[in-house]
């Protein structure tokens, strides 16, 4: 293995591991855009429980028909302002959102890509080390097969021409 592809693969590594932190800090701030808008809805809910109240009880009955007829409408004026209010901020947290869903998308691609480089990087190196792996073994049984075949013309059982013979091939497949 070279030691260019082991910096490459460290370096794809590094990549790997500051692209799974950028994930997970876009995924909060989806989170963060999700919980403010159930804030805004449960506050929008109480400020319009705080209206629905208005002149009934003792002082509306004391007060009379105008009175309650009075606050109704302030009532509703101001439900009206804090829909519109809310309805902007919800306009601007969905903008939010999906940018940061988008984001999240970008990185996840983008993360899967490095995955991907990695891992045909990393059986670039596999396959290379296997080859170098096959061929020294190759050569050891070549020089072990050798070795027989010297002990075999040593014994009388191969002539000096076979044993030449063997020698010159295993010689070139080496």
């Amino acid at each position: 293995m070279s030691l260019g592809g082991s910096d490459e693969i460290q370096a794809l590594e590094q990549r790997i591991a500051s692209l799974t932190t950028r994930l997970a800090e876009a995924k909060d701030a989806v989170a963060q855009w999700t919980d403010a808008n159930k804030s805004l809805s449960l506050n929008a809910a109480k400020e319009r429980a705080k209206n629905q109240g208005a002149g009934r009880g003792l002082l509306g009955g004391f007060l009379g028909p105008k009175f309650r007829s009075a606050m109704r409408a302030s009532a509703a004026a101001s439900n009206a302002a804090i829909a519109k209010e809310v309805a902007q901020k919800r306009a601007h947290i969905a903008d939010g959102k999906r940018e940061s869903q988008d984001f999240v998308r970008r990185i996840q691609e983008e993360l899967a890509d490095a995955k991907q480089e990695l891992k045909s990087l990393t059986a670039g190196t596999k396959a290379k080390v296997s080859s170098k792996v096959a061929k020294t073994k190759a050569a050891h049984d070549s020089l072990s097969l050798l070795q027989k075949l010297k002990e075999a013309r040593d014994a009388g059982l191969l002539t000096q021409e076979e044993f030449e013979q063997k020698r010159t091939k295993l010689v070139a497949d080496l």
